[in-house]
This record gives structure tokens, sequence and C-alpha cells, in this order.
């Protein structure tokens, strides 16, 4: 029996009511039939009667009507909807994601073991994705892409998306512009969309990695209410941010040194004029499931980020594309393929590098995967028009391993700095 993919219908269906549904229960009320009505379009069995669904009770309800008394419950029909989601959508309930966080888990104990090998140190497992790694007299524990570089409040602060841009601002590094709001705040949110520049990007302000709950191309009131539900589903505090147009970045540095400086396109595929959207998707979830992380480390889930990118491109999860027609499948970058990501160190130009070592100055770390987005890494980011968008303090190895021309060792470069710089 082949494995659930997340975002396809058949993953979440059997867990949801089919009588009893939301708006069965609701006695006619609008607000739970659209919910009931998203809900199949989300899953993508909706067609185009369910495209009305949660996207209509968010336009239902005008922020400005006597109908935004109905607002509180609203809101909370939208986050109890998107905590499911979330749920659904776990490596505890979708074999699928299980499968592919173990196929995560062995690459980076190879990493670590081949790490090792290189510093002649001894690596012991240590169970749940610990391992002890010891030389001489000293030793370390490590974890996946946790390593004990930096210390634990530079790392918390950094992992706190508005404190870090607070520190950046203050450092003269350009940031998006952007605003915190409270999960609630749907006022809030609508006056920094309405002010423009639009696309923005709403994403929970702390505590996520891998692109959790990170929506862009949010561009009316209906797509912001959806993106702050699903970010909501992560945390009580959104950020929302400016769309910085441009390709992504990771620049990795460790002890003030630039290691590498990776582009990491958007995931896309290629229509073949017969499958729909939905129907690409889940053949190359297929395909993952198939290669493990030498094709990617994740699997590519149907969330609002893939709806509002395909959206922009004139896209729904029904349409089928022409054969031969490429298209950007999600704007967020965290699910693509390894492939997709090629170093770019050659066309860096010497202010971004220098702009990256005060960046890790201002937060006090000594490692970092610093994100940027710019229309041209040729020029510094102040003249291209490009800004810091994330710090991470625990980068993740997969894009410096896995990429379309070569691989960049991260973990033999920490520990050489760890055991023979003692950092």
């Amino acid at each position: 029996m082949r494995a659930p993919v997340p975002g396809h219908p058949d993953t979440a269906q059997p867990a949801m009511r089919s009588k009893s549904s939301l708006a069965g229960q609701g006695g006619g009320n609008p607000i739970l039939e659209a919910i009931d009505a998203g809900r199949r379009d989300s899953f993508g069995a909706g067609g185009s009667a369910g495209r009305t669904g949660l996207r209509a009770a968010s336009s239902a309800v005008r922020w400005d009507s006597p109908m935004a008394r109905a607002e509180p419950l609203l809101g909370k029909a939208f986050h109890g909807y998107y905590l499911f989601r979330r749920l659904a959508g776990s490596a505890r309930r979708n074999p699928s994601v299980a499968l592919m966080d173990r196929y995560r888990d062995e690459f980076y104990a190879q990493a670590w073991r081949d790490a090792a090998a290189t510093i002649e140190a001894a690596i012991a497992p240590l169970g749940n994705n610990f391992f002890r790694i010891t030389r001489g007299t000293k030793t370390i524990c490590v974890n996946r892409n946790i390593s004990p570089i930096d210390n634990g409040a530079a790392v918390l602060l950094a992992d706190d998306k508005p404190a870090t841009h607070r520190m950046l601002v203050a450092a003269g590094i350009p940031v998006p512009q952007h605003r915190v709001i409270a999960a609630g705040d749907q006022a809030a949110a609508l006056e920094f969309l309405s002010a423009g520049p639009s696309p923005i990007v709403v994403k929970p302000a702390a505590g996520t990695a891998g692109g959790n709950g990170v929506s862009t191309n949010v561009a009316t009131a209906a797509d912001l209410r959806h993106a702050i539900g699903w970010a909501g589903a992560y945390g009580r505090r959104i950020l929302l941010e400016r769309q910085i147009a441009g390709e992504t970045y990771r620049l990795l540095f460790f002890r003030g040194e630039l290691l590498d400086c990776v582009v990491r396109r958007s995931p896309r595929l290629v229509g073949d004029g017969l499958a729909a959207v939905s129907g690409l998707v889940r053949l190359e979830n297929e395909r993952r499931l198939a290669a493990g992380y030498q094709r990617s480390q994740s699997l590519l889930v149907i969330d609002r980020d893939m709806n509002t990118t395909l959206a922009s491109q004139g896209l729904r999860l029904g349409t089928v594309p022409a054969a031969g027609r490429e298209f950007v499948v999600k704007q967020v970058v965290n699910e693509n393929r390894g492939m997709e990501n090629e170093t770019a160190t050659d066309r860096l130009c010497d202010a971004v590098v220098t702009l990256g070592r005060r960046t890790l100055e201002a937060l006090d770390l000594r490692l970092a995967g610093i994100d940027i987005i710019t229309p041209d890494l040729t020029l510094p980011l102040d003249i291209a028009g490009g800004a810091v968008v994330d710090v991470n303090p625990c980068p993740g190895f997969y894009y410096h391993y896995c990429k379309k021309d070569g691989c960049l060792p991260v973990a033999s470069h920490l520990l050489h700095g760890i055991f023979d710089h003692d950092v």
C-alpha cells in the first residue's frame, strides 16, 4: 500500500468527518459553512466550488462591516482548521513525512561519521539522533545540525526573527520592512498589507525552521486571512514582511570565514499536458520517497505558500499545465531538490561578504547560515534592493552537501574548528 503524501487528498480525508461536518453542525451559519467548503478545497477535493470556501469566508466578512462582530469566531475557526492541517502533515500522523524524517536522520548521521573520520575522532551513537564525538580528552555531542559552537542565549536570540531584525537594523544591515502582530490581530495585518507595496510574506515570528508556516505572495485580504491562520498554527506571534524580489542565497559563515554561498532556487515542476498540478506534486513526492535525500530532504507540501505561488502564475492545483511548461510550485525554497541548489560564491561582491560578517558580530554568533534575497548578488544589498531575511544559528547542512555542482562537507569544517582551534 502506497504511503500517503502530504497535502494529497488521500492523506487527510479519512480523518475528517463526513455527514457531521462543520457546515452540517452549523445550521446555516455562513462562517462554518465556508470553513467546511474551504476544507474540501485545501485538501484538493473541492474543485471550483471548494475554491470559494475559506476564501469566501474571509471575503464575506468585510473588515469594516457590521459582520465584523463575527471576527473572533472566524479567527478561532481558521486557527483550529490550520492546527488540524499542521497535525495531519506531521510525522506522527503521516507515514510519508516520517519516512523523509528517517532519510534526513541518515543524512546527518553519515555526515557526522565522515567528519569524525577526517579528524581521526571516535563517534558513538547515543540514540534519538545524538552522537558523541571524542578525540583525546575532548568530547562533544551533536544532533542533526545542532552542535555546541554557540551559546544557548545567542542561538535563542537569533531564532526570534523580530529581535534579530531589530538588532540588524541597529547595526545598519538591511532587512525587509516588517511588522509584528498577535495571531488574532487581523486589523493590524490588513493595515500593513493595505499600506503597500504588496505582496507580503507572512511567517511565524519564532521557533520554526524549514519554511513551516510561511506564506509568500500574499496580496489580498483573503490570502492574508489564510496566511495568518497558517502561521498562527506554529506560534501566536506573527511576522509580516514586504516581499523582496530576487533569488534566495544562503551564506554559510564559521569563525568569520565564508565557507559557502548557495543559490537556493524555488522548487519547480514541468507540465506534461495530462496531469493537473496536484498530480504533478504527487508524482514528484513519490520520486522523493523512492530516492531519499539524494533527491530532496523533504516532500512538497500543499499549503498556503503553494496556493498563493500558483495563483501568482495564473495556476491552481486543478490546472493542467501545458506539456513542457515549467512553473514555480512554491516560493519558499526549503522544499526544493538538491539539483536546485548551486554554488554562487564567485558571484558575491565584497560588500555582501562584509555585511555577512557584520551580521554575525551583531548577533554574537560564530556559526550561522545567513539568508539573503537580492535581484543582483554582484551589488551591495542596499543598492540592489536586497535584504537579510533570516539568520539561522544552527544552519542545515543539506544545501551545501547536495547541490548541482559539488559538495561542501560542513560537518568536517565544524569538527576541525571545534577540535583543532578550540572553538
